[in-house]
């Protein structure tokens, strides 16, 4: 009998939830229903805009300002692999007024790898997850490679002087962190080179200043590849959308037969937000993603969307997450000092 990959896993527990997700059963207190929300309210992007998530918060900032009842703000705050957005959240207070939208890159793997990150993971509360996101190997125009075959093999042929270059969106993120993974796995060197968000790396690659890169997928890469700008050889897990089907899974490579990473977003509070303000975000951000118009707007961009869920079902689902990570990390050894 087949395992499930870890997606379907965290999938499944999704769906049971979904019927119960924006049923009307949070009650506001009096005090609070009469004061939230603001007239705005913050949703803090930890990337410069341009980038996949910067395009996911910014349409559905709108529906969910209509149901909330409030002008949702998209702020983009880029740097540190999303953990200087993450500290502003949680400097402010925990009442609402600004929210995050998230993934394992930011709140799970660099409190977990890096001593210099003053916040744990739990020092987050899941509003909702929303969305799995592929993960693509992207490669350089000109590299003489068309296959991911043949990518490994030209990058096992150089040594530590001429390793193959690599962009993510910092150090200790996500894409750092499963691609140097994925060389150890390999017994292959590769050279990391940082970038403060997704479009510069996405940038970086076109103008050839690094050799490839492991990041979210966005429709938009389809067109850069027709276009000759660069290439795309396989995504990193074994579910991914009918858009990739073309594209191998990294996993049907025999030495990375267990390889299935994908960035798996949600909203996220400041721990000790008052429940009812949690239920109404949650029951907003969730009446969202019932609208099919919004729903296509986001797959279209590649992402694989999530029905919405429960307060308990989504902090069920974030513990799993933070559960995972730490194994990797245990597995992999990789930690930071600064």
């Amino acid at each position: 009998m087949k395992n499930k990959t870890s997606f379907e896993t965290r999938r499944s527990l999704l769906k049971a939830a979904a019927a119960a997700a924006v049923a009307p059963a949070f009650m506001l207190s009096p005090a609070i229903a009469s004061t939230y929300p603001p007239s705005t309210v913050s949703m803090m992007v930890p990337y410069p805009a341009g980038g996949p998530s910067d395009t996911a918060a910014r349409i559905l900032a709108v529906p969910v300002g209509e149901v909330l009842g409030a002008h949702v703000v998209v702020e983009n705050v880029g740097g540190a692999t999303g953990t200087i957005a993450a500290s502003r959240v949680l400097t402010a207070k925990a009442d609402g007024s600004i929210f995050f939208q998230g993934t394992q890159n930011e709140l799970i793997i660099p409190p977990l790898t890096n001593k210099a990150v003053r916040f744990q993971p739990d020092a987050f509360e899941n509003l909702l997850p929303i969305s799995f996101t592929p993960i693509v190997l992207l490669v350089r125009a000109d590299l003489p490679v068309n296959t991911m075959e043949e990518f490994f093999e030209y990058a096992r042929k150089q040594d530590e002087s001429s390793s193959l270059t690599y962009g993510s969106v910092g150090v200790g993120s996500l894409y750092h962190l499963i691609t140097d993974y994925m060389g150890r796995r390999m017994d292959i060197p590769f050279t990391h080179v940082p970038y403060t968000g997704t479009a510069p790396v996405v940038q970086a690659l076109i103008g050839q200043q690094i050799d490839f890169s492991l990041m979210p997928f966005q429709a938009s890469m389809l067109e850069m590849v027709k276009g000759g700008r660069f290439k795309a050889l396989a995504v990193a897990s074994p579910t991914k959308p009918a858009v990739l089907e073309h594209l191998p899974s990294i996993s049907t490579l025999p030495q990375l037969a267990d390889f299935d990473f994908a960035s798996y977003a949600g909203y996220f509070v400041k721990k000790g937000t008052p429940t009812e303000i949690k239920e109404k975000l949650n029951h907003a951000i969730g009446s969202a993603l019932l609208d099919d118009e919004i729903v296509s707007r986001l797959e279209a961009e590649g992402r694989m969307m999530l029905k919405p869920m429960t307060l308990a079902e989504a902090a069920k689902a974030y513990e799993s997450e933070v559960a995972r990570y730490r194994e990797l990390i245990r597995v992999t050894g990789y930690t930071q000092d600064e």
